[in-house]
């Protein structure tokens, strides 16, 4: 097998959409990091859970920050708030004070341990497994894109890898169906990351900026990142070393 990289960041989003959390290692499943994406933003009045890539009343969703304290206790953190439980009594009314429009948090469906009359948010896409994304194709976009700030944020990854000095382009989207080895985790690379406009968003530190998207579709095919399904169970750290089978 072939080094490709070491993962200088691991992240988890336990609220999709949100602002997620740099962590220094994590359990992973064959379904992905364990806790991620475990809740949603949900519109109260319909049902609908939040889609900031498409509809302009949730992009301010990036501008909250999620975590998982040591409990497994979800929190958010609202610009001008303190971390609030997602249990806590108040955080319905925060998050409708922030977007204007009723919102709550709930649990996705496909988290249901058993019918206990809890409500679950519907599932808006099928759950991917470890989202992984190199420095080599953040380096490339910013080469395309001189004026932009293609910074990883944007792309919302699992594991940012810092690629070996031989890699350029966009170099992960050569390594699909190829076996993978992430520390001592086994997987294979199942499929190119599609972006979508979630990627243009204003968050902080970051402005609006449409030619990421246009210039990932132009010269990535839209692509840009790979999705990797482990093999078994296991413990991702960084600092790991990441190969390839060549």
């Amino acid at each position: 097998m072939r080094k490709v990289g070491t993962i200088s960041e691991l992240w988890r989003y336990p609220v999709s959409s949100t602002a997620g959390e740099l962590i220094e290692q994590c359990e992973v499943t064959a379904t992905g990091v364990v806790g991620d994406r475990r809740l949603a933003l949900v519109d109260a009045a319909t049902g609908v859970v939040a889609h900031p890539e498409r509809d302009k009343r949730w992009q301010k969703a990036i501008f909250i920050r999620s975590r998982t304290i040591s409990d497994g206790t979800v929190e958010i953190k609202l610009p001008g708030h303190d971390w609030l439980s997602v249990d806590a009594p108040g955080l319905t009314e925060a998050l409708t004070g922030f977007f204007e429009f009723k919102v709550t948090v709930m649990p996705y469906e496909r988290a249901r341990p058993a019918d206990d009359g809890t409500l679950f948010a519907i599932d808006r896409y099928d759950v991917s497994p470890l989202h992984l994304l190199t420095s080599a194709s953040v380096d490339h976009l910013k080469a395309i894109h001189p004026n932009g700030d293609p910074d990883r944020r944007r792309f919302r990854p699992n594991i940012f890898l810092e690629t070996e000095p031989d890699l350029s382009g966009f170099a992960e989207l050569q390594w699909v169906d190829a076996p993978v080895s992430i520390g001592h985790v086994r997987a294979t690379v199942i499929a190119p990351t599609k972006r979508c406009g979630f990627t243009i968003i204003a968050q902080d530190g970051l402005e609006n900026d449409p030619e990421i998207l246009r210039n990932v579709m132009k010269f990535g095919n839209r692509n840009m990142g790979v999705y990797c399904r482990p093999n078994e169970p296991g413990v991702v750290r960084v600092g790991d070393a990441v190969f390839i089978s060549a």
